[in-house]
C-alpha cells in the first residue's frame, strides 16, 4: 500500500514538470514544425473508383470484349484530332460528300484526300455512317464495298458483316450504296451519288 501510495506522489509531481516543459517550447520553434508538417504533407491520389467516375469515355459493346492490352492500344489510338469539316468515329475521320459521282469517280476523290470509301463492319459502324448521311440531308451515299468474285471492301478489311436492304443481279450492280433508312443496296456504279470518305487514325 505505501508502494502504491509513493508512485501516486511521484507521478502527480511529473506531470506539472510534462506540461511546463511542452509549455516551455519557443513560439517560433512551433510554427517551423507546422511548415515542415505542410511541406512534408502527401497528397492522396484518388481512389480507382474516384478516377473511374472523373474519366468518361464512350464505348461501343464490341470495345468492351477486347482483353487489356488490345483496349490500351485502341485508346492510345483515340488521341487524334480530325481535320475541319470531317466527323471523329473510333479510330477514323469521316467527310460526307453531298455532291453525286459515279463509284470509282468517288473514291478517286477520297484519295486525293488520303482517303477510301470506307467498310462496315457492324451495325454500329453502319448507325454511324446512316446518321452522317441524314445530318447533311441525304438519304444515300457511296460505300467501299465492289463485287469482284465476291462482295469485297476497298480497304481490303473481311467481308463480314451483311445489312442488305434490296440485292440487285451483280452482273450490271457491283457496289454498294447505303440507304440512310434501311440497309444497303447495290447499285450501277455508273450512278451519280453523294459518297463518304474515311481517313484512318494514322492519316488524320
Amino acid at each position: 500500500m505505501k508502494t502504491l501510495l509513493l508512485l501516486m506522489v511521484l507521478l502527480c509531481a511529473a506531470l506539472p514538470v510534462r506540461a511546463s516543459a511542452v509549455e516551455a517550447v519557443p513560439e517560433d520553434l512551433n510554427q517551423d514544425i507546422v511548415q515542415l508538417e505542410a511541406e512534408n504533407k502527401v497528397e492522396m491520389a484518388p481512389s480507382p473508383v474516384e478516377a473511374e467516375n472523373k474519366v468518361e469515355m464512350a464505348f461501343s459493346p464490341d470495345d468492351m470484349t477486347v482483353d487489356g492490352g488490345e483496349m490500351a492500344a485502341q485508346l492510345e489510338g483515340r488521341s487524334f484530332l480530325c481535320p475541319a469539316g470531317w466527323v471523329r468515329y473510333r479510330d477514323g475521320c469521316y467527310l460526307y460528300v453531298t455532291s453525286g459521282r459515279s463509284w470509282t469517280s468517288a473514291e478517286a476523290y477520297c484519295s486525293r484526300l488520303g482517303a477510301s470509301l470506307p467498310s462496315v463492319h457492324n451495325i454500329w459502324d453502319y448507325s454511324f455512317l446512316q446518321q452522317l448521311a441524314s445530318r447533311s440531308g441525304q438519304t444515300t451515299a457511296w460505300l467501299g464495298g465492289h463485287y469482284f468474285l465476291g462482295w469485297r471492301w476497298l480497304d481490303q478489311s473481311q467481308f463480314d458483316y451483311s445489312n442488305w436492304s434490296t440485292v440487285n443481279t451483280v452482273s450490271r450492280f457491283q457496289c454498294i450504296h447505303l440507304n440512310s433508312r434501311v440497309g444497303w443496296s447495290n447499285n450501277n456504279c455508273a450512278s451519280a451519288l453523294p459518297f463518304i470518305c474515311v481517313r484512318r487514325s494514322d492519316t488524320c
